[in-house]
């Protein structure tokens, strides 16, 4: 769709914790450099977006960087992205990335790219005037140590305008918090949704929160989300997109033009939280063909909390397809807090498969897996192992 910009309504991108260097302790070698690279390819995107649909601008709201001491070629990279887009940047120092004496964001490598081109780092609270008519204002970090008084002083100095007005933000709200830590100040939504009902301020963009948010009673306070998935689904459900923003121009008579924020997506990666109770083979059959149908797997990482009571043979059986999921996939593993399996061990599982003196251990392992004691979950992991390595050997 081209939506190119008439004489009633601006459009911009809104988007937000980019956090590029962000690394995943789940994912090995080769997945974390193909994920470090589709998250400047998620924020690269957004230069192809802004001219699809006639944006003007993108704000970002905080935290373009995972920390101010990311590797230098992830800052060399973003630089080049950025320095090639086709419409201006604004960026607002994060608590990830706060304008502090190292901030990454004034660093040569930085700014000796960027210089002169589209990107505008947001260093203080004076309006950015990005054309007549419309203007950007920011309350950017300048430590990681929160100060929740900045964001009411700056509403309180606001006063009417004829002009469109955005303001860029960083932080959790007391309606939604969003921070990973009490480090990040709490935004008071009251405060905020008076300024948009006086007309002091025709949109607020909020970054903090990973999950596209809509903030307030109305629609003009919204956290964007990150452009690339960072957590699983059961903690972050919407992220993976930016905001396209449509604002209406005032009438003369001072009247407010209408807001329209529409989703779009810019994202690749999944990270799925699934859980299942395994009792039968038709419980695992039904899993497997959930987990095969997934697609782009080298893109999607899994965590898995599995239930139930299975025999050894079953139990082999999960135990092979999560080391075919985990080389399928970026990431697949059991998570340890919601997976519990107790093995049934039976004296035929292993009839005709050892004898002897095997034997006599195999039957040691299948009383303690069935005495619920403290061993008897790893008794019933041996049991499993043990039928895999006799039974055809492990692939």
């Amino acid at each position: 769709m081209d939506r190119r910009r008439d004489g009633d309504t601006i459009r911009f991108l809104h988007s937000a914790d980019w956090q590029l260097g962000m690394t995943r302790r789940f994912l090995g070698t080769e997945s974390q450099a193909v994920y470090t690279a589709d998250r400047l390819a998620a924020v690269a995107s957004l230069g192809d977006i802004a001219l699809e649909h006639g944006a003007e601008f993108v704000v970002v709201a905080g935290d373009a960087f995972e920390d101010n001491a990311v590797p230098r070629s992830v800052v060399l990279r973003a630089a080049e992205v950025l320095a090639a887009f086709p419409v201006p940047v604004l960026i607002l120092p994060g608590n990830h990335d706060p304008l502090d004496v190292s901030s990454v964001l004034r660093c040569r490598d930085f700014s000796s790219a960027v210089d002169g081109g589209a990107v505008t780092v947001i260093c203080d609270s004076e309006p950015v005037e990005i054309r007549p008519g419309v203007e950007v204002v920011g309350v950017p970090w300048t430590s990681k140590r929160p100060d929740p008084a900045r964001l009411p002083a700056l509403l309180a100095d606001l006063g009417p305008t004829d002009s469109l007005r955005i303001l860029v933000a960083h932080g959790g709200t007391d309606e939604v918090y969003g921070g990973d830590s009490p480090s990040v100040e709490a935004i008071r939504v009251a405060e905020v949704e008076d300024a948009v009902g006086s007309g002091h301020l025709d949109y607020v963009a909020l970054g903090d929160r990973h999950s596209v948010t809509r903030v307030g009673s109305g629609d003009r306070i919204w956290f964007s989300g990150s452009p690339e998935t960072t957590a699983f689904d059961d903690v972050e459900r919407a992220s993976g997109q930016a905001l396209l923003v449509e604002l209406g121009t005032r009438s003369p008579t001072g009247g407010r033009g209408d807001c329209v924020v529409t989703p779009v997506r810019t994202g690749r990666w999944s990270f799925l939280a699934i859980t299942a109770e395994i009792e039968t083979e038709s419980d695992l059959d039904a899993l497997a063909e959930r987990i095969e149908a997934i697609e782009d797997k080298p893109r999607t990482v899994l965590k898995l909390g599995l239930t139930g009571t299975v025999g050894v043979a079953l139990r082999a059986r999960i135990d092979d397809l999560l080391e075919t999921w985990a080389e399928l996939f970026a990431a697949a593993y059991l998570r340890e807090r919601l997976t519990h399996l107790v093995v049934r061990a039976e004296d035929s599982d292993f009839t005709d498969l050892v004898d002897g003196y095997a034997g006599r251990a195999v039957q040691d392992l299948v009383e303690k897996a069935a005495s619920n004691g403290s061993d008897s979950e790893d008794a019933g992991n041996a049991l499993s192992l043990l039928y895999r390595l006799v039974d055809g050997g492990l692939r």
